[in-house]
């Protein structure tokens, strides 16, 4: 290395690159074993690939009969990527994976550019530790490249306020119209930072201001629904069905479903309040996947109930579930995953006892709206509403664990505005106006929202990352410079570690060691930063030593997803045993997971297939039993309730034709249980006019057998085909 070369490479270029070498590893190691992750989305991709009509519309079925729920941009890279290294469930996830890297790299980016190098640094390697967004990133999910694109756009905007040129503020509209593209309403969850950080810290002219942001305004509008528009006006009968609505409308989707439904907690397809019932539950979907890995039971495999589920006949091992027959113990034991919300060996995050148990299933869980239950965790394990929530047990282990510096660094940051007199910002203070406008509206919609998953808090790492660098960073020169404000970064700092004790206290695997790990390194800092007549250097030291037990607890929790695995449908984060967050998934190292269990009915079903134009292999009720079939062919399935089948997508008359014109002949429906028979309509009509194929021919369960392994009811849609029935239209009445 030459004298030149090693000058360009100073000091924060060699932290940063760590950080990225640790950001890399977090996302990439062992990502061929996380399988196909979210097989939905896996399905849709693989449907993709067979056509550019597929392709272009997002179609979840190779046969074009219905959409995903989300729009398609993360979705057209998946398939770029699984066009070049082949279909596989690393390159559907890949995409994501590295789009977190660049997330921690641009968080280096913004930040520095405000509050300097030191600032820059901590902002990356908090994103870079962040758990919710390692756990989601090594996913096929689309909230990887939904940050990043924001902060694409906020680079951009950055770029408008320092060069006052409209040109940077278009580059703003068109990343927040691909982020639109990528998840629809919820990009638009930093438009609050967007404009009151433009229209507060430009220095152009209110009017001018005003001229600008209804520019790009215009701009953001026709970037984010263009797609939608062009598959409105394409007619009904030229595209795909629009899942997860009820009314084929695009608009209905992006600003029911994914839109307003995700504030007020609605669940349901159509709009009406969400109600459990058999069918309206999506249990064959969203829920089934939440507490399965392919094993059959409620969870089987994944920890509640070893190998049982619950009812008559649950399983034993660790916990046997839970009703007649079941056996006693904590949920969840050795490597495995407990019930959502379960810490290790079935103890829950926070004390919970057998009162609140029986509270959580009873009438707050399964008996009535399912709102009240998982340990007490509130809907998908998302805790309580109220201004709390993102520091309670279920979501702070995911993004709060420095979520208190993060709030607390308001106060240094700007306390020396004067709001009442005429003040000019600071750069520092200008920057510090936007991170803020991004953390409260953000963290106050999730602080409220009835209807979201853990992995979307991602959303708000940037804001966290960004206020902990500038804080810690302008509390440290307030620490050396003296004067009042002088002992406030220790106050905060002891505070943070305070929080995070509490939160890893229960959990006792891990508890001890991290706790004594945060508390040798506290006093070591303490030592190098408070003793008298410590040098400089030493100083700055303890300073590092005191990062570093800041970071020491969510460092670990980062880890465990590269560790233990992520559920691809509800990636979190955390110790084996623990929460939901990798629930059975190291256990999955075949990408063929829930694919292998298929084996025997796809080759029955490709043995029977008449290949005809427009034809079905098969037609299920919902997703579930159509992704592995899609995923392991290519050829078309209809799934036709759509997602959770609740989509208003086949009646009993289009069905009735379809099968008069061969298009469709096998039927993939549920015995019972929580997701299988949706449209009742449909159900009877293919037991009236099909006839019931012994479970022994395709490789089934017979009923009984599948009633006696998983209790109450087969739960065919929980993974496997155990409590799954298979029909073959015959075209006569029967009996």
């Amino acid at each position: 290395m030459t004298l030149e070369t090693r000058r360009r490479w100073t000091w924060d270029k060699g932290v940063l690159a760590a950080i990225a070498a640790a950001a890399l590893f977090l996302n990439l190691y062992a990502l061929n074993k996380e399988g196909y992750a979210n097989e939905y989305y896996a399905a849709a991709v693989r449907s993709m690939l067979e056509s550019l009509h597929n392709f272009f519309f997002a179609s979840f079925d190779p046969g074009g009969f219905i959409t995903i729920d989300k729009p398609p941009l993360d979705f057209w890279i998946q398939a770029a990527f699984a066009y070049v290294l082949g279909f596989h469930g690393y390159a559907l996830i890949l995409p994501q994976a590295l789009a977190d890297v660049g997330s921690v790299l641009l968080m280096f980016a913004l930040v520095k550019r405000h509050f300097g190098k030191v600032a820059g640094l901590i902002a990356a390697a908090v994103m870079a530790l962040t758990p919710i967004a390692v756990a989601v990133s090594r996913t096929n999910q689309v909230d990887g490249l939904l940050v990043f694109l924001m902060l694409v756009a906020t680079w951009f905007l950055f770029r408008a306020i320092e060069t006052h040129k409209l040109r940077h503020l278009m580059g703003v509209a068109i990343f927040e119209g691909l982020a639109f593209n990528t998840k629809m309403m919820e990009a638009y969850l930093i438009l609050p930072a967007i404009y009151v950080g433009y229209f507060v810290v430009s220095k152009l002219p209110w009017r001018k201001k005003l001229a600008y942001l209804g520019a790009m305004t215009v701009v953001l509008g026709a970037i984010s629904f263009s797609w939608a528009i062009a598959v409105q006006l394409t007619p009904a009968s030229e595209r795909p069905y629009v899942g997860s609505t009820t009314d084929n409308n695009e608009f209905t989707l992006i600003f029911g479903y994914n839109g307003v439904n995700r504030l007020t907690g609605n669940m349901s397809v159509g709009g009406r309040n969400f109600r459990m019932e058999f069918g309206r539950f999506p249990g064959a979907g969203e829920f089934s996947r939440h507490f399965t890995n392919g094993s059959a039971g409620f969870p089987g495999a994944a920890g509640f109930g070893g190998s049982g589920g619950f009812g008559p006949g649950a399983g034993t091992g660790g916990a046997g579930g839970f009703g007649p027959g079941a056996s006693s113990g904590g949920a969840g034991s050795g490597s495995t995953r407990g019930f959502p919300g379960a810490g290790p060996g079935g103890s829950p995050p926070f004390p919970f006892g057998s009162g609140e148990f029986r509270r959580a299933f009873g009438t707050g869980g399964f008996g009535g709206r399912f709102g009240g239950g998982f340990g007490g965790g509130g809907m998908f394990d998302t805790g309580t509403r109220g201004v709390l929530r993102l520091f309670q047990a279920q979501l702070g282990p995911q993004i709060g664990w420095l979520l208190p510096i993060a709030c607390l660094s308001l106060v240094p940051l700007f306390r020396n505005v004067r709001w009442k007199r005429r003040h000019e910002l600071t750069e520092p203070e200008r920057a510090a106006v936007f991170w803020t406008a991004w953390l409260i509206p953000v963290g106050a919609f999730f602080s409220i929202a009835g209807f979201f998953h853990q992995y979307y808090l991602i959303t708000l790492a940037p804001a966290i990352a960004a206020l902990v660098g500038a804080g810690l960073t302008t509390m440290w020169r307030d620490f050396r410079e003296g004067g009042r404000f002088k002992w406030y970064l220790v106050g905060v700092v002891l505070l943070d570690l305070v929080y995070e004790c509490l939160m890893v206290r229960s959990y006792p695997t891990v508890r001890d060691a991290l706790i004594a790990v945060t508390a040798g390194l506290a006093v070591i800092a303490a030592a190098l930063v408070l003793l008298p007549r410590v040098s400089g250097r030493l100083r700055r030291a303890g300073a590092v030593v005191g990062l570093l037990a800041l970071l020491a607890v969510p460092g670990y929790w980062s880890l465990t997803p590269a560790l233990y695995g992520v559920n691809g449908t509800m990636p979190a984060a955390g110790p084996a045993g623990s929460s939901m967050g990798g629930m059975g998934a190291r256990g999955r190292t075949s990408e063929n997971d829930n694919v292998a269990q298929y084996e025997k009915l796809i080759r029955y079903l490709v043995a029977h297939y008449e290949p005809s134009k427009g034809s079905f292999l098969v037609a299920t009720l919902n997703a579930q039993p159509a992704e592995p079939i899609i995923i392991a062919t290519g050829l078309p399935v209809m799934a036709m309730g759509g997602f959770s089948g609740s989509d208003a997508a086949m009646t009993v008359s289009k069905l009735a034709k379809l099968c008069e014109e061969g298009k469709v002949k096998y039927f993939l429906i549920d015995s019972g249980g929580f997701g299988g028979r949706g449209n009742s309509q449909l159900v009877a009509w293919i037991e009236k006019h099909c006839k019931l194929v012994p479970a022994s021919a395709w490789g089934g369960v017979s009923q009984s057998t599948s009633n006696q392994r998983e209790g109450f009811g087969g739960f065919g849609g929980f993974g496997g085909t155990g409590g799954l029935e298979l029909y073959v239209y015959t075209g006569q009445t029967q009996s």
